[in-house]
């Protein structure tokens, strides 16, 4: 193949996918060496934009960050299990550097298709929560994936019904409406059914989430974080999101989830995804398109008072 080439068929990759990725495809494949490389991929199916069950903006489809928070795993995973030798690890420490042993419980949050807590299964967990309002997708490809070790539910974020009341006149946005309907459960009696679900009882080792933070308002964001905070327990969970810039509104985004987190009583910080260091070193390899404009947040709950 010529330059020329070589320059137009990228042209034209790129002018098939939306967001950076592929939004079009029925079939989709996550693949790293973690995993078993190219041969054992973890496989998606999407209602892509082609397809008449496709929704906009919605979990029909894959999203970039997945595919970022999937690299992070595999790698940390990676890394920890070399460090390790022949020992045993510890959950509650492996998910502080983002690794996953054969005793992690992990949940993931607004899973869509699921990649993130498929990844966290294929990587041994001993279980894995994935959940989303419409889990649908997620269900579909954990059991093409033969994920025995995985389950999905349905999980809406505290306040979910708040954020979808009707628009009041004036300029407020849906997601900042102020009247909060009658009876909406507390995050943690939202949480509690799948937290009973999950093995002993107690709160996962690692939380994750990705493209959850986009454009959404302060109160969605209070309803997300008061649902993650919901879900950690101080000294043993340790959660990840990664969020990706794409404008202005992004930010605004972001700062709600910050202010919101503080009031959670959740702690952290964001690292730019292409900066991430593994046990001490930068990430090798090409990375993901867009990786320069995506964070990794690492979150903790503090202690009680």
């Amino acid at each position: 193949m010529s330059a020329d080439d070589d320059i137009a068929a990228k042209e034209a990759e790129a002018l098939f996918k939306i967001h950076g990725v592929d939004q079009r495809s029925a079939e989709l494949a996550f693949s790293h060496p973690a995993l078993g490389g190219e041969d054992a991929p973890v496989r998606m199916r999407q209602d892509g934009s082609t397809s008449k069950a496709f929704v906009p903006g919605t979990s029909t489809v894959i999203w970039p960050c997945a595919y970022s928070l999937g690299d992070y795993l595999c790698d940390a995973t990676t890394a920890y299990r070399a460090k390790l030798g022949d020992g045993v690890g510890d959950a509650t420490e492996a998910a502080r550097v983002g690794a996953v042993t054969a005793d992690t419980v992990a949940v993931e949050l607004g899973a869509g298709l699921g990649l993130g807590g498929m990844v966290a299964a294929r990587l041994g967990a001993r279980h894995v929560a994935i959940t989303d309002s419409t889990p649908a997708a997620a269900s579909r490809n954990v059991q093409a994936n033969g994920l025995g070790n995985a389950h999905v539910s349905e999980l809406w974020w505290r306040r979910a019904a708040w954020r979808r009341a009707p628009k009041r006149d004036g300029d407020e946005s849906e997601s900042d409406i102020d009247d909060e309907p009658n009876e909406v459960p507390t995050a943690e009696d939202a949480v509690k059914p799948l937290l009973a679900s999950l093995p002993d009882g107690r709160a996962p080792h690692i939380v994750i989430g990705s493209d959850i933070c986009y454009s959404q308002g302060k109160q969605e964001m209070q309803a997300l974080v008061d649902t993650l905070a919901a879900m950690c327990e101080p000294s043993r969970t340790t959660a990840y999101v990664v969020f990706e810039d794409r404008g202005d509104c992004c930010w605004g985004t972001l700062n709600h989830f910050w202010t919101a987190a503080e009031s959670a009583g959740l702690v952290g910080d964001p690292t730019p995804v292409e900066d991430v260091e593994i046990d001490g070193k930068k990430r090798s390899g090409p990375g993901r398109h867009n990786d320069s404009e995506r964070l990794l947040l690492r979150l903790t709950k503090r202690a009680a008072a």
